[in-house]
């Protein structure tokens, strides 16, 4: 988004920029693979199946997935879920970036120390 914004604004300010979003979970029924969006499409599967016994993978990102995962649920029109990039979203994403990779240390020591309780689902 940064280098959209930075480079290429009149693309984000148009409305022209956007992000897939690769499901968060799989599971599988029967012997077909099931992928969910979030953790509202796992409560609502959930409900639809009670009596679902498989476990669910988190999927961490698009580096877990495999050529063919991908095409079907990231990259397939009927499937994907695209997200549209706001320029106050592409605004944020570089100050963000540039607080992060800055050569300002003590801001970036305030950021990470600030907003450290905000992060979820950090693979260590």
């Amino acid at each position: 988004m940064t280098f959209f914004f930075r480079q290429m604004r009149p693309l984000v300010e148009s409305g022209y920029v956007y992000i897939c979003q690769p499901p968060l979970f799989t599971t599988e029924v029967g012997k077909e693979k099931v992928y969910l969006k979030d953790e509202a499409a796992k409560t609502a599967f959930l409900a639809e199946h009670p009596n679902h016994k498989n476990e669910f993978n988190r999927l961490k990102g698009l580096g877990e997935m495999d050529f063919g995962e991908l095409g079907e649920t990231t990259m397939d029109p009927r499937r994907r879920t695209l997200l549209q990039v706001s320029v106050e979203q592409a605004a944020i994403a570089d100050e963000v970036l540039s607080i992060l990779m800055g050569d300002d240390v003590e801001v970036r020591k305030h950021f990470i120390q600030t907003n450290a309780k905000d992060v979820r689902f950090l693979d260590i």
